[in-house]
This record gives structure tokens, sequence and C-alpha cells, in this order.
């Protein structure tokens, strides 16, 4: 048995668009003879070869076939496309105009339900298998909060307004720590923002003439 090297989501995503563009009208070669949906389209693996090579075991469509129904001539006939379990061959066997226009609607849900249930799941393991993309989103915040607030740290220590200097480092610091604590190595940054704390917490100590009293609403945006 040859295996279908295709992608399901790519088979299911032609299969519609197939259908969408109105792939099963009368074929200009045998006007007089109906399409019959995934046996007359592209997707199907014995798609224009009367003699049939491929055995319908080889398309993926299989999988959505039920068990004890995959011996049938035209397995594809049979997956259910309704919560009523309607098939193609139900609405063939109809055999009414309006039963064919809801065989349309019909496939055109279930290949939309298909299509997003797998791409649900493929976004699903993608996160479990990949799970320091969320993470590494995360630490990429934190590393921006501790520089930025190491920034204005520093612009306001160049202005002598070393209590609010003072307190903005911290906050740096805290959100640096934070930083380290999802596993990235921002152990440099943090000495960094603790030596400039440092200098400015010696400046407070030795009571520089140069530092001026901050105002008292720049000491509580810095606190917060």
């Amino acid at each position: 048995m040859t295996q279908d090297e295709r992608d399901l989501l790519d088979v299911l995503k032609f299969e519609l668009k197939f259908l969408e563009d109105g792939g099963y009208g009368r074929s200009p070669h045998t006007p007089r003879r109906r399409q019959v949906a995934f046996e007359d389209s592209p997707t199907c693996p014995n798609f224009g070869d009367s003699t049939g090579p491929h055995s319908c075991t080889e398309c993926l469509l299989m999988r959505f076939v039920p068990r004890e129904l995959r011996d049938q001539v035209s397995p594809c006939r049979h997956i259910p496309l309704t919560e009523k379990g309607e098939t193609i061959d139900y609405f063939y066997r109809c055999g009414t105009q309006l039963e064919l226009l809801k065989l349309e609607e019909a496939l055109a849900g279930w290949l939309r339900k298909q299509i997003s249930r797998i791409e649900e799941q493929r976004e699903a393991e993608h996160s479990r298998n990949n799970p320091n993309g969320l993470e590494r989103l995360r630490q990429q915040q934190w590393l921006a909060l501790a520089e930025n607030l190491c920034s204005l740290a520093n612009l306001h220590r160049e202005r002598h307004n070393y209590l609010v200097a003072y307190a903005l480092y911290g906050r740096a610091l805290a959100a640096a720590e934070r930083l380290v604590a999802l596993g990235d190595d921002g152990r440099s940054l943090i000495e960094r923002i603790r030596t400039n704390q440092q200098a400015v917490s010696e400046t407070l100590q030795v009571g520089d003439a140069s530092v001026e009293q901050a105002p008292l609403e720049e000491l509580q945006i810095a606190g917060r």
C-alpha cells in the first residue's frame, strides 16, 4: 500500500476551495454525469484515471470513514457530514435538487469544522512542544521594564534628584530579579543597577550639598 505523503490540512483546505469555486458543477467532458463529492476532486488519488490504480485505503480521507464501512466501494461517500450522521451517499440517494444543495452546505460545514479542529490541535501541540515561547516573551517584557526604570533613574541621578533615583533603581532591581527568576541571565544587569543604587546611597549618606529634595509627587511616583 502506497503511503499518501500529503498533509491532511492542505488536502482539506484545497477541497474546501474546490467546492466553493464550483468544482462539483457539471463537467464539460461529461455534461450528463453529475460530479460526485470527493471522488471527482483533484484530492482523490484516482482523479483523472478511470482505471482506479490506487486503493481507497491510500486516501487521507479514510480516517474519517467509520471503521465498519471502510470496505465499501466508495468509502468516502459514508463520511458523516452532519450531527445527524447524514453522508454524501445519503444526499445522493435522496436525489432532489434541494438535497443536493444541502449536500454542498453540509460538506462545506464539515470541511471548515475539520480544518478548524486540526489547526487548533496543531497550535496546542506547538505550544506544548515550545513552552519557552511564552516564557521568552515574559522575559523580554521584564527586561524592557528593568532597562526603562534604570534609564529613568539615571536621568534623575544626573539631575541630582537622588531620592527619586534611589527609589527607581529599587524598582529596576526588582524587575531584573524577576527576569532572572524566569531563567534569563540578567545578572550583569542586576550588578549594574546595584552599583548605581549603591553610589546614590553613598551620596545621600555623605549629604552632598548638591543633593536637592525631590518634589513629593516624584517620590510618590518612583515608589509605586
